[in-house]
């Protein structure tokens, strides 16, 4: 499996979808989807390369990074990885350092606990033991995990530059998060005054309910639009 259709994967089972859920929402077939996932197309014996655009629709349906998929890809250089090189006792140095008096299966399990994505006990022994190198993906998990930047996994850490190191992913956090809400208030402020009006009175939680119920399931607002108006169109004719 390559590391972009492992990342596929690991995406794909956070959010709990089947292969055919996951495929229905981009607009692709499943079928496709798992050539995706497994890194090669069966019919050639080559690598599943998806181009920019699918990668795009992948990005906006799993909600995840565009920039991120595409340096994965191969598609754009991993800015954050020049001039790195992955060093076997630095890894073992930092995993220790994090792990502290867990077992490695211990860890696996408490790293699918924290972030939702799996890394398997034997395939950290394996990045111990310098068998693999860790892919892109998994460092990404890691950094979530011990709530670090990549450049802590390039480089001997103490517990102290690991408390630092924490402060200042948490701050990246806080600071991220508050301008999603501040995008969400401009947002707000662009609608007309009635439909704020709407939005904000008691009265609209059913209606708001409804909307995100069709959401879910993936009705579009046109089609919502439409069985609004028939409805309405059958009440006046009854009248």
């Amino acid at each position: 499996m390559s590391d972009l259709g492992n990342l596929f994967r690991q995406i794909r089972i956070k959010k709990n979808w089947s292969i055919r859920k996951a495929a229905n929402k981009m607009g692709i077939s499943y079928s496709y989807l798992s050539i995706l996932e497994k890194g090669v197309d069966p019919r050639t014996g080559k690598a599943s390369n998806p181009r920019p655009e699918t990668l795009k629709i992948i990005s906006e349906t799993y909600n995840y990074p565009y920039e991120e998929l595409m340096k994965t890809a191969g598609y754009l250089e991993k800015d954050s990885d020049k001039g790195k090189v992955f060093n076997l006792s630095v890894f073992v140095s930092n995993i220790n350092l994090i792990k502290k008096d867990m077992s490695i299966e211990k860890l696996s399990e408490d790293i699918y606990v924290k972030t939702g994505y799996h890394i398997k006990a034997s395939q950290i022994k394996s990045y111990i033991n310098g068998d693999i190198e860790p892919f892109p993906g998994t460092f990404n998990i890691l950094c979530k995990y011990a709530e670090v930047s990549l450049d802590f996994w390039y480089r001997y850490n103490t517990p102290e530059t690991l408390e630092e190191e924490r402060i200042k992913y948490r701050n990246n956090l806080h600071k991220e998060s508050l301008e999603e809400n501040n995008k969400d208030f401009i947002l707000f402020n662009k609608l007309r005054k009635d439909v704020k009006d709407f939005i904000i009175s008691e009265d609209t939680l059913p209606y708001i309910e409804v909307a995100m119920e069709a959401e879910k399931n993936n009705v579009s607002p046109d089609t919502l639009k439409i069985l609004i108006s028939t409805i309405i169109s059958e009440r006046d004719s009854r009248e």
